[in-house]
């Protein structure tokens, strides 16, 4: 066992302690982390130097094996200090499960790397064809969060269609490594900016067939890692705590922002200020009506996202009514985060528009999440819609 897992072998509390230590290191590099467009490599050294990494590494590499729920839990910690650190930690740390479903022989070649961290691009935007012993790639694939420090990345392809009414795309995600792609630095955006989110580019790539993982075998469970881990969670498909990963930081970004202005507001209280004293009242509401929103977004998120753990921990199968459940209560969250962050913002006034302001990164960041299919609301409530109406789940990710 290695260092970081010997580490994370401690209780979740000491963990969320070490989370919590760093968001006030994070908070004040957040302006730092969005021009750079990247997360430095101290923070993700310091991130390993915690324990707050590899912490769904399977036993059978050494891991401590503590499930995708604990780093769901501390991303939205560090998100309070800064949402582009927590996107890339919530991503690339719950991409650990996503490799424990490949066949041995990747997982191996996986963990004995020198940075064994995975990036991803799941729409298939590039073209996948087969040849003998394996598949051809060629295209690009956008929004690769953190793959600055990864010497992975799992990229999705379609190959043909599955028979069915109406016929579904047959989805492989191919596991490559970063060397045998060209990087493409288009990374310039309104939120998120530090996530690093760039794009990869394949020509002619080679990629053996046990780096292929059929989504349909990853839907249904049966996955090759299924049969190499006892950890039920690799028994599942991944899709089931998909959306868990991408609204993970959603409400750390809105109880940082929330906090930063609170503690700036009751300083001003404190002394009077003519200006302030002269909007008290609409202040005083807003921060009652922010703090329900946040409580309310973090309740229905946790609540959520601990149901899921638990069923799959148990083994029992979700019906297409908790799916397109969680799904509503993922967009919920994120609708309800961007309706708080804009009465901060309205709150904020003209020092609220400033570059360097904690308030207008932290809506840009909450309204880039929204932006990806994960938080996409008409995608989540249209298959809501159609499952309670009799009809079947209308999203590809569900």
């Amino acid at each position: 066992m290695n260092v970081t897992a010997i580490k994370a072998a401690q209780k979740p509390e000491d963990l969320h302690a070490r989370a919590r230590a760093l968001v006030p290191i994070l908070r004040a590099r957040s302006q730092e982390i969005a021009e750079t467009r990247r997360v430095p490599d101290d923070i993700i050294a310091r991130l390993y130097a915690e324990g707050l990494m590899e912490l769904a590494r399977p036993k059978l590499y050494g891991g401590p094996d503590l499930g995708v729920d604990l780093i769901f839990d501390i991303a939205q910690i560090l998100a309070e200090g800064d949402g582009s650190v927590a996107w890339v930690y919530g991503v690339t740390n719950s991409h650990d499960h996503l490799v424990g479903l490949y066949p041995k022989e990747v997982q191996d070649a996986y963990w004995a790397s020198g940075r064994p961290l995975c990036a991803s691009s799941y729409v298939p935007t590039g073209r996948a064809e087969k040849v003998e012993g394996g598949y051809k790639l060629n295209g690009q694939w956008p929004f690769c969060s953190g793959i600055d420090h990864c010497d992975w990345v799992v990229v999705g392809g379609v190959t043909g269609m599955l028979p069915g009414e109406p016929p579904r795309p047959d989805l492989y995600l191919f596991m490559v490594r970063v060397s045998d792609l060209e990087l493409v630095d288009d990374w310039d955006v309104m939120g998120l900016a530090g996530t690093g989110s760039k794009s990869v580019l394949a020509k002619d790539l080679f990629v053996p067939e046990s780096y292929a993982l059929s989504n349909a075998a990853v839907m249904t469970g049966g996955a090759p890692g299924a049969q190499i881990h006892d950890n039920p969670i690799y028994q599942a498909s991944i899709w089931l705590m998909f959306g868990f990963s991408i609204l993970s930081p959603a409400t750390g970004i809105l109880r940082g922002a929330y906090e930063t202005m609170l503690a700036d507001a009751r300083q001003r209280f404190a002394a009077r200020e003519p200006m302030f004293m002269a909007k008290l009242a609409q202040t005083e509401m807003r921060f009652a009506e922010v703090s329900a929103l946040l409580e309310a977004s973090e309740m229905l998120f946790n609540t959520a996202m601990r149901e899921s753990y638990r069923l799959i921990a148990n083994g029992t199968p979700f019906s297409d009514e908790i799916r397109v459940r969680n799904r509503r209560n993922q967009v919920v969250v994120a609708r309800n985060c961007r309706q708080a962050m804009d009465s901060l913002m309205q709150m904020a006034g003209g020092g609220g528009i400033r570059e360097a302001g904690a308030v207008q990164r932290a809506m840009r960041d909450l309204y880039a999440i929204s932006a990806h299919p994960g938080g996409n609301w008409d995608g989540a409530m249209t298959s809501y819609g159609s499952v309670v109406l009799g009809g079947q789940p209308t999203e590809m990710f569900c």
